[in-house]
């Protein structure tokens, strides 16, 4: 965990400009998630414009990997898939509520491959794309 920790602060640094707050990350509670490996990170942050976004904004995993999402924001954010609220499968999938300087991880077992756009529902302007690949 403590090398998840580093990976991220390590990223957040990387990729953005902005005053970072560097707290432990949390997870309310264990799941089966917690066992498997995490195969990337997602980080919602500030990019050199100040804008929210999600870094990195596409993200490539094979089914049944892990993803770890962080929030380096200053407010609650989602990760949801759709493309928006008017999207016939916004959140059919997944839709994760993460508070400020936390995390969750996603554990991609209940989907099929293809190409999933994700946004947040507080911010519909942070937007990404997951691709998840056959094992």
């Amino acid at each position: 965990m403590q090398f998840i920790l580093m990976l991220i602060a390590t990223i957040a640094v990387g990729i953005s400009s902005s005053a970072i707050v560097y707290q432990s990350f949390a997870q309310s509670s264990h799941s089966e998630a917690d066992v498997t490996p995490v195969a990337a990170v997602i980080i919602m942050t500030k990019n050199s414009q100040g804008k929210d976004v999600f870094e990195p904004q596409n993200t490539t995993i094979k089914q049944g990997q892990e993803i770890m999402i962080a929030n380096n924001l200053t407010k609650t954010q989602t990760f949801t898939n759709g493309k928006g609220v008017d999207d016939p499968l916004d959140g059919t999938i997944f839709s994760i509520d993460i508070k400020p300087t936390s995390f969750a991880e996603y554990l991609s077992s209940n989907i099929s491959p293809g190409d999933y756009p994700f946004y947040s529902k507080n911010d519909p302007t942070m937007t990404g794309q997951l691709v998840v690949q056959p094992k």
